[in-house]
């Protein structure tokens, strides 16, 4: 199941799904130049219905009918958030912890390790291997203790760390601006893959019989955001090497709604 490039709730209950992901079901209703927007009332409880109900049967199939899987998002983003706009609102906070990442990565491609090291005032930060430097910064990137957004980001950024142990060897001063961006990439993939499991597909865990078929769920869902996460970025044609401060919430607001966009795309006529 995928976008152009790669295949493819609401508690937290699961190791998967953490439980302080649950938000209040509020959106921020706003037209968009560049984004179809749906009318849904705020607040409308049953806005979740139709989606969750295909979300269930794709769980049901045993991650067999991806195109279920693909259709259910495609009504969240269209139907119960009223738009990939609204969709992207919806992460909150988080959206500014990936900005803050994508400025990170900006001043790294622009002066290096040491660089990030006057920015953030951290010293040493250049002699860490890239693991522990990342981890270093987790503090600036999504503070501890604030918004239930912040905490879904802060779990997203450490996650993808954990997801990128080829790192784990290379001093930070040696990364490349490609493999810094590949961080934040993977980053926006989890925040976006906890905000849809968290709203629609709490059942992925429960249902399953058997937790290889829940893994492989997950596994489907995060490839097939991942896909489109990619494809935002090359079709926005993103630059780390040519980045102002100003210009990072900008870029990742664009880039979640984007990539909501193309899934919803990818669902449209299933």
């Amino acid at each position: 199941m995928g976008t152009s490039s790669h295949n493819i709730g609401q508690r937290g209950n699961t190791p998967l799904v953490p439980s302080w992901l649950d938000q209040p079901d509020v959106e921020t209703q706003q037209d968009a130049e560049k984004d179809e927007t749906y009318p849904v009332p705020v607040g409308e409880p049953n806005r979740f219905t139709q989606p969750r109900g295909e979300f269930t049967r794709y769980i049901n199939s045993a991650g067999r009918d991806t195109g279920m899987a693909r259709k259910s998002i495609a009504n969240y983003v269209r139907n119960s958030m009223g738009g990939s706009r609204n969709a992207a609102q919806r992460l909150g906070a988080a959206r500014n912890s990936s900005a803050r990442l994508l400025n990170v990565t900006g001043i790294f491609a622009s002066g290096g390790a040491q660089a990030v090291e006057r920015f953030l005032s951290l010293e040493n930060l250049s002699k860490k291997n890239a693991t522990d430097a990342l981890l270093a910064i987790a503090d600036f990137v999504c503070p501890d203790g604030g918004p239930q957004d912040e905490g879904i980001a802060r779990n997203a950024y450490i996650t993808a760390i954990e997801e990128s142990p080829e790192i784990a060897s290379i001093p930070f001063e040696e990364l490349t601006s490609g493999q810094m961006l590949l961080i934040v990439q993977k980053s926006m993939v989890n925040v976006v893959c906890g905000r849809i499991l968290n709203d629609i597909g709490n059942k992925i865990i429960m249902l399953p019989d058997d937790i290889d078929v829940a893994e492989k769920l997950v596994v489907q869902i995060k490839e097939f955001v991942t896909g489109a996460i990619s494809d935002a970025v090359s079709d926005l044609k993103v630059d780390v090497n040519n980045l102002s401060q100003h210009q990072s919430i900008d870029i990742v607001d664009e880039v979640y709604r984007t990539a909501f966009e193309i899934m919803a795309r990818a669902g449209d006529n299933e």
